[in-house]
């Protein structure tokens, strides 16, 4: 089975061996998964760990964080992985789409890994469109590049491109299968998600589909959710893909060309130094945001899950970022 790579670092061969799907559901105990034992996982003023436990209210009145109306929440440096302030970072819960930055990323390093062309062709399957949710508006049998394939992923949060990319990137993992249902042909790639967040110390998240469209056993949480972003900030390609505002492809369809153009769905990319990540809404997740704020020497990852409204969002980001910046002495 191909072995999945990061700088200095390599999965063991437990992770390696795991099952193609953990059956755990929502609140359930971490098992044997490890725990983190970093200085990371240490209380930080302003922060709400396990070992102390504070409201929304506490952390407005004693470090200033601003009321917001987050469910979940965390402020990360992203310079050096410093937990700033955070609310039910830890808590398992669905978090949408946003688990297409884990689809985005595993997709990379296997185009990296295995030197698979970006600009090769990937084949469009009837199954893989067959969904509910947002678009990149694919119809079955296109014919369209991977590198066009990942805006549509990302920008448009194509669940229809999800799964195109995790059942055409599953064959280069394994031999495929062509008879059986798409949820077991795009398991490979969905081992390879589950495989990354172990070695990421991701030690309350789990992958059960691409997209991250509902369901009991798809989780992670706030603190996870940063640690990823944290690794997406190094990826030159991804954090070129996020902080486009729109996309525009031509792809083959029933012998024709065909001019699509994808629009960010993340609307923090209209203000200055918001450069990233990703939008989800799920009427079981509510409305979440993954943020990347930049400026001079300032880097602040923003994780915001089950929101008031979608609207609302933005402005939970707003007064976490202009927070955290004020924390870190830059304004």
């Amino acid at each position: 089975m191909f072995k999945p790579p990061l700088p200095n670092q390599r999965l063991s061969q437990k992770a390696l061996d795991q099952p193609l799907i953990l059956i755990r559901s929502i609140g359930s105990s971490q098992g044997n998964r490890p725990n983190r034992t970093s200085s990371d996982s240490r209380h930080r003023p302003g922060s709400s760990q396990r070992s102390i436990s504070f409201s929304k209210t506490d952390l407005h009145q004693k470090y200033g964080v601003p009321l917001v109306t987050a469910q979940n929440f965390i402020v990360m440096n992203g310079l050096d992985g410093q937990n700033l302030t955070s609310f039910n970072s830890k808590k398992r819960v669905q978090v949408a789409s946003l688990t297409k930055l884990m689809t985005c990323y595993v997709a990379i390093q296997l185009i990296r890994d295995l030197k698979i062309n970006i600009k090769q062709i990937m084949y469009v399957s009837y199954d893989a469109v067959q969904i509910s949710g947002t678009s990149a508006f694919l119809r079955p049998y296109d014919k369209i590049t991977l590198y066009d394939l990942l805006h549509g992923l990302m920008l448009p949060s194509g669940n229809d491109a999800a799964n195109v990319i995790a059942e055409n990137l599953s064959s280069f993992i394994k031999d495929p299968v062509s008879n059986i249902a798409l949820q077991y042909r795009i398991q490979p790639f969905i081992q390879l998600m589950n495989q990354y967040a172990l070695l990421l110390e991701m030690n309350d998240t789990q992958f059960y589909n691409p997209h991250g469209l509902s369901n009991d056993q798809s989780y992670s949480c706030a603190e996870d959710l940063a640690i990823l972003c944290k690794q997406i900030i190094n990826d030159p390609m991804l954090m070129e893909i996020v902080n486009k505002k729109e996309h525009q492809t031509t792809l083959q369809r029933n012998n024709k060309l065909i001019n699509l153009t994808w629009k960010n769905t993340n609307r923090m990319l209209e203000f200055e130094g918001y450069c990233g990540f990703k939008t989800g809404f799920t009427d079981k997740a509510g409305p979440c945001l993954a943020t990347l704020y930049k400026k001079d020497s300032i880097c602040l990852i923003i994780i915001i899950l089950n929101c008031l409204s979608k609207e609302v969002r933005w402005d939970d980001t707003i007064k976490l970022s202009n927070w955290g910046q004020r924390k870190l002495n830059v304004i």
